[in-house]
């Protein structure tokens, strides 16, 4: 079993820290583990956010907290730590990077030449609006637009030949909003983009733990990336050892990979 989507944020850029998440990773019988850490961490990426914080003041208070706490560097030579031993299991590094439609020739600029495995792109922003981050900033939110335009940048995010895959794909159900008309064409449109780049979608079973939203994609999102052949990639999206590998074995149990 794979778990493609596990943070390090949460503690220092130690072999021992790493060390925590594949331990609780065989406990939980994966066999492959993907660690990444968001772009947003890495003083390299801080300046693509500048437009965002421009417009919107809770976007610039909540990266003024988070942002630029890590180089580069530091993160690579962790990954030379961690790549010198055995562990028993297979391990890939990457980076999560949120896809910022204006910003794609810095993003690619970024992560050209680097030691990474794989990068995985995701909407975090729809335009100025941190959809997932708290569910009050949905006061006053026409849903139809912020889905559209949700899976507009997811689409951009696809045809942008940047990444490896998607994570969390219709994490804009999040806190449970719902657009009024069908997605079926949506669907399929991001579907056959992502196909055509030769990406994966990742079944993220974070969410669910955030709030009361379905584990992974929804039945029909999952349908069209099937019709398209697109690759699936089980996740956590742990962000601590506790929770690695955590809805994975429910992925395998419906046949939902």
């Amino acid at each position: 079993m794979t778990d493609a989507h596990v943070h390090l944020e949460r503690g220092p850029y130690t072999a021992e820290w790493a060390e925590e998440f594949v331990n609780a990773a065989k406990n939980a019988g994966i066999t492959e583990l993907c660690l990444l850490d968001h772009s947003y961490l890495f003083r390299e990426f801080v300046p693509l956010y500048d437009g965002l914080r421009c417009s919107s003041d809770f976007i610039d208070r909540w990266l003024t907290r988070k942002a630029g706490i890590h180089t580069l560097d530091e993160y690579f030579r962790l990954i030379d730590r961690l790549r010198s031993r055995d562990y028993g299991i297979t391990l890939r590094f990457g980076l999560e990077i949120c896809f910022l439609p204006e910003q794609t020739e810095a993003i690619a600029q970024r992560i050209r030449h680097t030691p990474l495995d794989f990068t995985v792109g995701s909407v975090h922003f729809i335009d100025d609006f941190a959809f997932d981050h708290k569910p009050e900033l949905w006061q006053g939110i026409d849903v139809d637009h912020a889905y559209r335009r949700f899976f507009e940048h997811s689409a951009a995010l696809a045809e942008s030949g940047l990444f490896d895959g998607i994570a969390h794909p219709d994490s804009v159900k999040l806190f449970g909003h719902k657009s009024t008309f069908s997605l079926d064409e949506t669907y399929d449109a991001l579907a056959a983009a992502l196909a055509k780049s030769g990406m994966y979608a990742e079944q993220n079973s974070g969410i669910s733990r955030r709030a009361s939203a379905e584990p992974g994609m929804a039945s029909a999102l999952y349908a069209a990336m099937k019709r398209h052949n697109v690759p699936i990639r089980t996740a956590s999206d742990a962000h601590t050892p506790a929770d690695t590998g955590a809805g994975i074995r429910y992925f395998y149990d419906k046949h939902l990979v």
